[in-house]
């Protein structure tokens, strides 16, 4: 299995586990969304500035980079989850 796939995978991994959870629990999912992107913009933030410092390195290979990477494909799992209960519910308001 090449690298490609494995990241692959882990990415699909992480936004289909983001997705149920959004799915099963939204208002849940919704409050945790901006902390989760902080996080991952954080992370980001000083992973890049540590590339640059030393730009032979391939920081996309790094298990960090990985990680944020998989937080950020949570949260649009998540996000796209917790999306389909509110709008059956407003589609079910709609109809009354």
């Amino acid at each position: 299995m090449t690298e490609k796939m494995k990241q692959g995978l882990l990415l699909t991994f992480a936004t289909v586990v983001g997705f149920v959870i959004g799915y099963l629990n939204p208002a849940t999912s919704q409050a945790l969304l901006s902390g989760i992107g902080w996080i991952a913009g954080i992370g980001m933030f000083f992973l890049f500035r540590r590339s640059n410092k030393n730009p032979a390195r391939d920081y996309t290979a790094s298990w960090a980079y990985i990680l944020i990477r998989m937080l950020l494909f949570f949260i649009i799992g998540a996000a796209l989850g917790s999306m389909i209960p509110y709008y059956q519910q407003i589609m079910a308001l709609q109809q009354q």
